[in-house]
């Protein structure tokens, strides 16, 4: 490979879904895509999220950052990134930029910025790079295409799309643009999202929802209460106008809803009036049938829709002919939180619609049909899976290799760097990286201190405080059965039995290391486990 024109290296959001991140390595500068953090599915003892990380991003080489939209696993780490590299160029929709800008005060950084439209075209030293307007489930999402200057190589990149043909809301993915500034290259390179390649068919339009939604908002209730995505503004907006039309007053329960909404509305996404939109405290005088949008569809612990159907919201409880529609699906690993949540409505008396009983949910993501409409438009000569969990990828390759063989289709993982030379593409391994976990305000934690959490959480402490000069003893437990209670008598004559006789002219660290030995064995014995054990000496 005599020359290389440029790399896209993913740092995070390939064999995972969240933490989005890709590197762009050109020959003198380094361009980054998205910076997005990632909830952790996995038990880590209440931290708030997980973001990836920077050490790969060198300083002097690294000069802008493109945000291709507004979900969180694309810009949430965005605050992190500007405190480490302040002087970063933020390239951003208009749209999205009203929610950096809100996320961005809890930080208190300053952004540097440029607003480009799906029309534009961004000019870097040696690259090109054309926005392109895809559909997606929030506004303003890009793809991007990538260009040498030369125009020897093209790659597509979309980390999140649809083909939506018909939908209401914005005009359809521009296939037209893809084709235009792609045909005009050498050779040319997709990398696509996989989320959705184990659907053989075509991702439903949002226009597809409209009958069973309008159905629904004609209902006889008085109260319907409706959950979705915040970001879905689209949706939103189709729902509330459908709700003034069966008479509904509107009512907005959260904060990542109005704060979508206030993004929307300063941005000519929306077209409900604001004053339109209730207050708790207005409601409460107001009588007459209501549309209550409720956010946190994944049952979130502080949502509004948790704090509703567990009869905690101080405005609104459920009762017996309620209506609750779930305009969403399920992400995995918070099923037992939704079921939680529809127990709880059950048993209130509400009647729950979900998107398996009608259709009101529509992917953001790619079927099959979708990625072969995309690959019938333009076909590309290598093609890269991206945005998805290790098994959705290694579909998403064999479905490429089985229905376009001419297409050289590789599976790559984050932190493989696909280089693209003279005609040829060559993947580099780089070392795997831990994501970085966010903790508090906005405070780093590491991964060895959720394992010391891990221990208090499963087995309890103990706190061993030893007066040398008194040659006194106490005893504090934490997170122990009652019943241990019972046994600190015993423990504390042990230990200064011990003490006496082979500990107290020994230096401090021994007798610390041997009391807490001795004490994680007591317990052991008595209790069928070690507590986290803790010695002070005074």
């Amino acid at each position: 490979m005599k020359q290389k024109y440029f790399s896209v290296l993913p740092i995070g959001g390939v064999e995972e879904i969240g933490s989005n991140m890709t590197l762009i390595r050109t020959p003198d500068e380094d361009i980054v895509i998205d910076c997005g953090m990632l909830f952790p599915y996995e038990d880590f003892f209440d931290i708030n999220y997980l973001i990836p990380d920077f050490s790969l991003l060198d300083p002097e080489r690294f000069t802008s950052i493109i945000i291709t939209h507004g979900h969180e696993d694309h810009i949430g780490a965005l605050g992190h990134l500007l405190r480490e590299f302040p002087k970063v160029k933020v390239y951003v929709s208009n749209f999205t930029l009203h929610l950096l800008q809100k996320k961005l005060e809890e930080f208190s950084v300053k952004m540097t910025y440029q607003v480009f439209g799906p029309q534009d075209e961004l000019r870097f030293n040696s690259v090109d790079v054309f926005p392109v307007h895809v559909n997606h489930s929030i506004p303003e999402t890009n793809g991007l295409v990538i260009r040498s200057r030369d125009k020897k190589w093209g790659a597509l990149y979309i980390s999140d799309f649809k083909v939506d043909l018909h939908s209401v809301h914005e005009k359809p993915i521009d296939l037209a643009r893809i084709r235009e500034k792609l045909s005009e290259c050498a050779h040319t390179a997709y990398f696509l999202d996989s989320t959705n390649i184990l659907s053989d068919g075509k991702t439903t339009s949002e226009n597809e929802l409209r009958h069973d939604l309008r159905s629904l908002m004609a209902r006889p209730e008085d109260r319907i209460f409706i959950t979705l995505f915040a970001s879905n503004v689209h949706r939103l907006n189709a729902i509330a106008n459908m709700g003034k039309a069966s008479g509904r007053k509107l009512v907005v329960m959260g904060r990542s809803l109005k704060a979508y909404l206030e993004a929307a509305f300063e941005t000519g996404h929306s077209d409900i009036d604001p004053q339109e939109l209730l207050t708790a405290d207005q409601v409460k005088a107001e009588a007459g049938k209501l549309l209550v949008f409720l956010s946190g569809c994944q049952g979130d612990f502080l949502s509004a829709l948790r704090r509703f159907s567990y009869g905690e919201d101080g405005t609104f409880k459920p009762r017996a002919g309620d209506l609750v529609v779930f305009s969403s699906k399920v992400i995995p690993g918070n099923e037992k939180k939704i079921s939680r949540i529809y127990n709880k409505l059950s048993e209130a008396g509400a009647e729950i619609v979900t998107a398996s009983d009608k259709l009101i949910h529509a992917s953001g993501h790619p079927g099959k049909e979708d990625l072969h409409i995309l690959l019938k438009s333009f076909t590309p000569d290598f093609y890269f899976p991206i945005h998805g969990e290790s098994y959705f990828l290694r579909k998403h390759v064999e479905f490429v290799k089985a229905s376009y063989p001419e297409v050289s289709a590789q599976l790559i993982y984050n932190y493989d760097e696909v280089v693209l030379g003279e005609g040829q593409v060559r993947i580099e391994e780089h070392e795997q990286k831990e994501p970085r976990l966010i903790h508090g305000k906005q405070l780093e934690i590491e991964k060895t201190q959720i394992s010391q959490r891990r221990k208090l959480a499963t087995q309890g402490a103990v706190f061993i405080s030893y007066h040398r000069t008194h040659n006194s003893l106490e005893v504090t437990t934490l997170g122990l059965p009652l019943g241990a209670a019972d046994l600190i008598d015993t423990l504390k004559c042990k230990l200064l039995t011990q003490i006496r006789k082979d500990l107290a002219s020994r230096d401090e660290a021994y007798l610390r290391d041997q009391v807490r030995i001795s004490t994680r064995q007591f317990f052991n014995n008595s209790l069928g486990y070690k507590p986290v054990t803790e010695v002070h000496l005074y």
